[in-house]
């Protein structure tokens, strides 16, 4: 099998700070992610996590803010591009407004 990464991105152009929570809206919160890793199994190679804003550079000297609002990531195993799409049919990032997947195969170097 092959290994893709799926990027989850904010849309909108706006940062959204996590909001507080307790445990137990935490709990609540994460339970979609948890029931989409235990469908999938092992083809969910690593869940990943959420990502803080991102600092970009074209020369590794001079830093910015980055223009791309990558808000997380998790890396599958799939056959191919397409069968990678179809587990991300009814993912869970789909419940956050603004937000989208790219998906893009792992190649080796």
């Amino acid at each position: 099998m092959k290994k893709f990464i799926a990027l989850y991105y904010n849309t909108t152009g706006v940062h959204q700070e996590a909001p507080e929570m307790t445990e137990e809206q935490a709990a609540q919160a994460l339970a979609p992610w948890m029931a989409w890793e235990k469908k999938y199994g092992d083809r969910v190679v690593d869940m990943g996590a959420p990502c803080a804003p991102a600092s970009a550079s074209n020369d590794g000297e001079s830093w910015s803010a980055s223009k791309n609002w990558v808000t997380g990531y998790s890396i599958v195993s799939a056959n191919s591009l397409e069968e990678a799409q179809t587990m991300f049919k009814s993912h869970p990032i789909y419940a956050y407004p603004g937000h989208a997947v790219e998906i893009s195969e792992c190649v080796a170097m």
